[in-house]
């Protein structure tokens, strides 16, 4: 899931998707990309960047891997979307591997997380030096 509250304060990818997740972002982490997994996200954001003959997003350097810090905080090991959820006690919302509910399934366990006590910080952070290589 992709927060940024530069201008609107909303969640960018699912904009008005719930007060109560905009408000523990804006208060808690603002400017954080929340990601369960980060491997495909740098591996992928980074192919298409090559492609466009871009440069690797500044604000995507740094991130939330939700996974490492669910498995830390819960105490758990290995766990996959679908796991998190049910270890929280939440249903998945809509189609599975499709952007839009996945970002809301994300979100849901943010949230959960949070309430219970998670700090959410950036954990991770991409090696600029060896994303190209891949």
């Amino acid at each position: 899931a992709v927060v940024s509250t530069q201008s609107t304060g909303t969640l960018t990818m699912s904009a008005g998707y719930g007060f109560l997740f905009n408000t523990l972002i804006n208060t808690l982490c603002p400017h954080t990309l929340f990601l369960h997994r980060p491997w495909d996200f740098k591996k992928f954001l980074a192919k298409e960047c090559r492609y466009n003959n871009m440069d690797f997003p500044g604000m995507c350097i740094k991130f939330c891997n939700v996974r490492r810090k669910f498995c830390n905080f819960y105490g758990v090991k290995r766990v996959n979307l679908d796991l998190m959820l049910k270890t929280l006690g939440l249903h998945a919302e809509g189609t599975p591997h499709s952007g839009i509910s996945d970002t809301r399934n994300i979100a849901n366990i943010v949230c959960t997380m949070v309430r219970d006590g998670a700090v959410l910080d950036n954990n991770e952070v991409v090696d600029l030096e060896t994303i190209y290589t891949a």
